[in-house]
């Protein structure tokens, strides 16, 4: 008997020790190297564009805006034109990405006013692609009584999301 109490004693502390132990990590750890890569696009809702804009965060900082043609070309090959951000509004988008999405240190909606919605207007969707799985967020433009935060807005400033519509 004596020796089963002994040997569950050890076993609680070894599992108690482990889960301690991984506690607060990510925290520690640089919040980049949790996820691989984040796609960040728009959903046009009715209105078609001639081109879809897109951007990407990868794991090494660098940020690009990737724009599509809607429309096949004459040859049949999809085309994309990928313009690089400088590396000061990459690491801007890189914080804005991890205070929001990572972290938590920052809010993106601060507040819902109230239920209007029209469904027109299209969106956002900002896609986290991790080892082994994909965490989507997702934002409809048509939601007219969403008051966003600041660091959210900037994020979508510095994108120049609104600016592609």
């Amino acid at each position: 008997m004596n020796k089963l109490l002994w040997l569950c004693g050890i076993i609680a502390f070894a599992v108690v020790s482990c889960t301690e132990g991984n506690r607060g990590s990510i925290k520690k750890k640089d919040t980049l190297s949790t996820y691989d890569s984040v796609l960040i696009g728009r959903d046009p809702g009715f209105s078609r564009h001639l081109t879809e804009d897109y951007w990407m965060l990868y794991k090494d900082g660098i940020v690009t805006k990737c724009t599509r043609s809607v429309f096949a070309s004459d040859d049949g090959k999809d085309t994309v034109r990928t313009v690089r951000f400088s590396d000061a509004n990459g690491r801007r988008v890189q914080y804005l990405i991890d205070d929001i999405y990572v972290k938590g240190t920052a809010k993106d909606i601060v507040a819902v006013e109230d239920n209007n919605y029209c469904s027109d207007l299209g969106g956002l969707y900002i896609y986290f692609y991790y080892p082994g799985k994909t965490v989507q967020y997702q934002y409809d433009w048509g939601q007219t009584g969403v008051k966003y935060s600041s660091e959210f807005n900037k994020l979508m400033k510095l994108l120049k999301v609104y600016d592609a519509e």
